[in-house]
């Protein structure tokens, strides 16, 4: 992501990762959740995407992928 510009949040998100196996990333829209989530995971599925009718809402109990992994509405 060479666009990306580091966000004060970014240690914690690093310093949690390094401690649990799953982190939950809340705030309002539009706020850089998903792409600060995106900067930090290595591989993503966005449960919300319309293409094929929303058929990644069942992938979404699927979890493979390598880790960290985002899991995006």
């Amino acid at each position: 992501m060479e666009n990306y510009k580091p966000r004060i949040i970014d240690n914690k998100i690093e310093k949690y990762l390094s401690i649990f196996g799953a982190i939950c990333i809340e705030g309002p829209k539009w706020c850089g959740k998903t792409w600060s989530s995106s900067y930090h995971s290595n591989s993503e599925i966005y449960i919300g995407d319309p293409s094929g009718n929303f058929q990644n809402r069942q992938l979404a109990l699927v979890l493979e992928g390598e880790t960290p992994r985002l899991i995006d509405e």
